[in-house]
């Protein structure tokens, strides 16, 4: 079983260098189906009035949870007027820890757990689950036998489904990730050793979690472009919609942001800024409770299936689905004067070499790397000129200066044909923006084994000498390399800790053996071309300009969260204000509680709020939804009141 760890709770506490008034809550056990007891916390912000729970099940302990609800930056939908919380350590974990039970399947907990919940004199019979990456995990498994109270689900940072490429990539085992894994007491190393082929072992374990069909709740998932598994999010997405149950598959939602793992809802990841991404995953999720759990006419419905952020543009998009919204494929060819253009290569272009010596491996850094044991690794999107460009065991190839934008919006691979005098060895591959500064900031890497070229499923060791052709997938992306950048790629043999280290010797895999140096080659004519392919907007010939965020927007809302002490700043923009327009102030019932007008503008509009009702009256401290009107459309965000006076 599958469990993608997440350490966003230890991330809060120690980078706000802060902790908040604990609320109350009731320490309790719950007894399982199998007499078997399961540590909770119940947070009932003092009172016992029959409300709707959100249910939190977790293997990193939930007593961070009494210490962290009220930091900022998490991204965890607090509203305790309108919820309960129930927390849970999952059995073998922390306070479960004794309810420890070999491989019982803890699906059945959140079952048991959801259903106790539910007939508690405190609970109104409804229950919603919250969480990311294991978390989110066992909402699948608890949402696929149907507890019948469970309303609604939140899983984040995470896809239900368990297989090979969870652990290897090309047939590269996935070092860092799956040693972390190990740290946290998910897997061992040599389990996931133990099969480095992927075998009928991984096809039946495939089979046994790809279960879409069992999920008959609306889901919201979250996810990020810079997370461990993009690619995963949205086929599980797509086939969810196409696969769950029907009475609610048309109702998940995704959204897609500019984040890392254990970033979500930051606007700052590694050294890039993506505005407008702080605390879109918060808003949606209090939203989407409300209408679910309260019944709250907040517009929810009309949200789109799809939300995701185009990185470079710097713009939030829309779709229905995530397949349809690439047009077009844009190759990108590899030349040996070390370019990238859009030309083929010529009949007489050369290939280029390289050393990959096992005992001095090509580092990782920044991407979508993560290790919750080592504070010193740098991930996300960050320049790696000086600790991977500069090495003489990579080969770059630039583009010129962009005259036009290429917008990635799908799948990314490169294609290579290559050569080495060893009967194995890796091909590793780095993506990069290079920015008008110098910058090289990476957005995603990629490897393959070269015996697994033909399919992970068998082993075909090369011929030294002999040249080959390699596939590498890229994870999927929404990306914009803007004019004034640069396209890089860069080529090795390594990216480690991230991924293991090949030996070259062609020997067993993750055995001891001979350590040899290998000389690689890139092959560049054109009866062997090497290329980058892109799915995009648009064909590289007819690139458009860059994109105007003129579609409506509600660009800006300060200060979140609002004491009331002054006004509350609204920023708008968008054509569509061209004839004016109207912003509504909802609470969580779908009560209108202001009106305030906007004028006619062909740029930004910035309005002020009172804090008053249209009555007169003080609006009380809670969540509101503000949406922005026009004619034509329209657009929503959450607003937090702290406090009334």
């Amino acid at each position: 079983m599958r469990y993608r760890y997440i350490w966003i709770l230890l991330v809060i506490l120690f980078s706000t260098g802060q902790l908040s008034a604990q609320l109350p809550y009731v320490e309790t056990a719950v007894t399982m189906r199998d007499g078997k007891e399961i540590a909770t916390d119940i947070y009932h912000n003092g009172g016992i009035a029959a409300k709707p729970v959100i249910l939190v099940q977790t293997p990193y302990n939930k007593r961070l949870y009494r210490v962290s609800l009220n930091l900022p930056k998490t991204v965890f939908p607090l509203d305790t007027s309108a919820y309960h919380y129930v927390f849970a350590d999952w059995r073998g974990f922390y306070g479960s820890k004794d309810a420890a039970a070999g491989t019982y399947d803890r699906g059945l907990d959140g079952y048991d757990l959801v259903e106790w919940i539910a007939a508690q004199p405190w609970c109104n019979g409804k229950v919603g689950t919250y969480g990311g990456s294991a978390l989110g995990m066992i909402q699948f498994q608890t949402a696929s036998h149907h507890p019948p109270h469970l309303v609604c689900a939140m899983p984040m940072i995470i896809d239900y489904r368990t297989d090979y490429n969870d652990y290897y990539y090309g047939g590269v085992l996935r070092r860092e990730h799956v040693e972390s894994l190990s740290g946290l007491g998910f897997v061992t190393v040599g389990i996931i050793t133990s099969q480095p082929v992927e075998n009928a072992v991984w096809d039946i374990i495939r089979e046994q979690n790809d279960y879409p069909d069992e999920i008959a709740v609306p889901l919201l998932m979250v996810s990020g472009w810079y997370d461990h598994y993009p690619t995963d999010v949205l086929r599980a997405f797509h086939d969810l919609r196409e696969r769950s149950d029907v009475n609610v598959r048309s109702q998940h939602k995704l959204i897609m942001g500019p984040w890392l793992h254990s970033t979500v809802d930051h606007e700052n990841q590694g050294e890039m800024t993506y505005p407008e991404s702080a605390n879109v995953a918060k808003e949606a999720a209090l939203q989407f409770f409300a209408y679910h759990l309260l019944g709250a006419k907040n517009g929810w419905p009309l949200q789109p299936v799809l939300r995701y952020y185009q990185m470079g543009d710097n713009t939030w998009q829309t779709a229905d689905s995530w397949p349809d919204v690439a047009s077009a494929e844009q190759s990108w060819y590899l030349h040996d004067d070390g370019s990238l253009t859009p030309a083929a290569p010529a009949a007489s272009e050369q290939s280029r070499t390289f050393s990959y010596d096992p005992r001095d491996p090509s580092p990782s850094h920044g991407g979508a790397r993560f290790n919750p044991f080592d504070n010193t690794v740098d991930p996300g999107p960050i320049d790696i000129r000086t600790l991977v460009e500069q090495r003489d065991d990579v080969l770059l190839y630039t583009s010129a200066e962009l005259t036009q934008a290429v917008r990635v919006q799908g799948g990314m691979q490169v294609d290579l044909h290559v050569q080495s005098d060893r009967t194995d060895t890796d091909f590793s591959v780095r993506l990069c923006d290079v920015q008008p500064d110098g910058r090289s900031i990476i957005l995603t890497d990629g490897i393959i084994r070269a015996r697994f070229r033909e399919g992970t499923d068998k082993e075909i060791l090369l011929t030294p000498g002999e040249t080959v052709g390699v596939t590498i997938t890229l994870q999927e992306m929404a990306h914009t390399f803007l004019p004034g950048h640069r396209i890089r790629l860069i080529i090795g043999s390594a990216d480690y800790p991230r991924f293991d280290i090949n030996l070259n010797d062609g020997g067993e895999l993750y055995t001891d053996g001979d350590t040899l140096v290998a000389t690689n080659s890139i092959m560049h004519a054109l009866s062997t071309p090497s290329r980058l392919l892109l799915e995009t907007a648009s064909p590289v010939s007819s690139a458009s300009g860059i994109a105007q965020p003129t579609e409506l927007r509600i660009k800006a809302i300060a200060p979140q969260p609002w004491t009331g002490n002054s006004p509350l700043t609204i920023v708008c923009s968008g054509r569509e204000l061209l004839s004016g327009g109207e912003v509504r102030i909802y609470d969580l019932l779908g009560r209108v509680r202001q009106r305030i007008a906007v004028p006619p503008s062909n740029g930004n509009v910035t309005l002020q709020w009172n804090g008053l009702n249209a009555d007169g009256t003080p609006a009380s401290a809670g969540i509101y939804l503000l949406q922005l009107h026009t004619r034509s459309s329209s657009r929503s965000r959450q607003i937090l009141r702290l406090s009334a006076h």
